[in-house]
């Protein structure tokens, strides 16, 4: 990088902070710091949404991917997270915006008892910093081909700088700034793929130079079967078992709107992939053979930004590093608000002021934080990006999800079946993992029938008590309530 790139990157990064401090005037408790007032505008929500997915992540993983099995890539990627936005728009977003939480597992005190609300809240901070390790760890290696500082120093520093924003604005300055990052982030990408089709002679000839499997919607990898387990993860995560993804809904403010923010930001993920994954499809035939695939995507912006303008590779650099700061911060927003309202509030504190439960919330973002820079150091010794998510974060998260997202649309189950689908979701991971060393396919996907067989089946084996029965009903009136809430709501 030169002297231009590193002056638009700091830049970047002055404007970035200076929405922080000028978005912190609007924070004036827990409601504003955590879910926006329930006041986002739905195409601020869907953009944000939608630029939450991605991060350095993408480029750096998935690119990868693309690299190795070409097209596949976007079958993986692109159209499970667009079925699963289809489908979240008119099941999933409309009940997180009734429910009127602060916290996406407030509600489980209502829906279950205590015990399952508490059990959720730690699980998922818990399992939460293998996914917020690799987006660091991502950027890190992004800034490390670009600039050849040291991995872990700029995991560090760059974990740090995201702390610090979220300390300072909340859920708006998230937002806020996704929607300017989404717009530079679009435009580097936009540039390097146009310049890259012209490299290699347009998409067709892209695609008639590369190996005919490269073209291929499955791979032998991620077959059929494989995107058909993967799936029910990415529905499970995008419609709120990533936390800072369900924020995005409840701090819209009516279900209508929450639908449209969802059908947009699924239209964009099926599209934009197309555009993002170009240069990292040529790499092959532009680059040659990479010793580390992972690296695609930077070494491709390295090679041809600095012939197009002075300045484009210290935007790209800027634009993934504020996509994944975003995508930390959105989580780190959701974590601490769960450790503050959630366990702080509810078993330690219950006489807690707002001011005193403000200061434990920037307390547990500082702590939080933390924890995530260590995952990130951590990210190298599991393997690197892509097998923490697929081997990890993604089989792990579907006992923590499934009471979370369907307690919301089924009423039968009891908290008994939430809590044995939780055992037995984490007993089937190790025992197929570990004890049958069976394939990703395979262990994720018994994981995932041993999970829903429990939690849907248990509500035919018991029932509520009267007094249960009663609190469920009330929740599901709510949830299925009118399509637009009332004024004073």
């Amino acid at each position: 990088m030169t002297s231009i790139d590193y002056g638009v990157v700091a830049v970047y990064l002055l404007l970035v902070a200076a929405t922080g401090f000028v978005v912190r005037a609007r924070i004036k408790g827990l409601e504003d710091y955590f879910a926006g007032g329930h006041n986002v505008p739905w195409w601020l929500a869907a953009i944000s949404h939608h630029i939450s997915g991605y991060s350095a992540f993408a480029f750096v993983a998935y690119a990868g991917l693309a690299y190795t099995v070409g097209f596949n890539v976007w079958t993986l990627f692109a159209i499970p997270t667009f079925l699963a936005m289809m489908v979240g728009a008119y099941v999933w977003a409309p009940r997180w915006t009734r429910l009127k939480v602060i916290t996406p597992v407030e509600y489980l005190d209502r829906r279950f008892n205590r015990t399952v609300h508490q059990l959720i809240a730690w699980s998922g901070i818990a399992i939460k910093f293998l996914d917020e390790g690799m987006k660091l760890y991502s950027l890190g290696l992004i800034i490390y081909v670009c600039t050849g500082w040291p991995l872990n120093v700029t995991i560090v520093g760059c974990g740090v700088v995201a702390v610090l924003y979220i300390l300072l604005g909340g859920l708006w300055a998230e937002i806020i700034t996704d929607f300017a990052q989404f717009f530079v982030q679009l435009i580097v990408t936009l540039v390097l793929a146009a310049a890259v089709l012209k490299a290699v002679g347009g998409w067709n000839s892209m695609w008639a130079q590369l190996p005919l499997q490269h073209s291929s919607f499955f791979s032998e990898k991620y077959n059929l079967a494989y995107i058909l387990v993967w799936i029910v993860p990415v529905m499970l995560s995008y419609n709120g078992g990533t936390w800072g993804l369900a924020q995005r809904f409840y701090s819209i403010g009516k279900p209508s709107d929450a639908k449209k923010a969802a059908l947009l930001s699924g239209a964009l993920y099926l599209v934009y992939p197309l555009f993002l994954f170009i240069p990292a499809w040529a790499a092959p035939l532009l680059l040659g053979e990479v010793a580390d695939p992972e690296q695609t995507y930077a070494l491709m912006a390295q090679k041809f930004f600095p012939t197009l303008m002075p300045g484009l590779l210290g935007l790209f650099v800027a634009a993934m590093f504020a996509a994944t700061m975003s995508m930390v911060d959105s989580d780190l927003n959701a974590l601490a608000a769960v450790f503050t309202k959630d366990i702080y509030h509810k078993t330690f504190n219950p006489s807690a002021s707002e001011n005193t439960l403000l200061k434990v919330a920037l307390l547990a973002t500082a702590i939080l934080g933390t924890i995530t820079i260590i995952g990130g150091l951590l990210t190298p010794a599991l393997g690197g990006a892509f097998e923490v998510m697929m081997q990890w974060y993604a089989a792990v998260l579907a006992p923590v999800s499934v009471p979370l997202l369907f307690g919301m649309v089924l009423r039968r189950t009891t908290w008994r079946g939430a809590v044995a689908a939780w055992i037995g979701g984490f007993a089937a991971f190790v025992l197929l993992k570990y004890g049958f060393q069976a394939s990703w396919t395979i262990y994720t996907g018994g994981e995932l029938l041993v999970i829903f067989a429990i939690y849907f089946g248990e509500g035919y084996l018991n029932k509520h008590t009267p007094a249960e029965a009663a609190r469920v009903d009330e929740l599901f009136e709510q949830l299925e309530g009118p399509e637009e809430l009332p004024e004073d709501d």
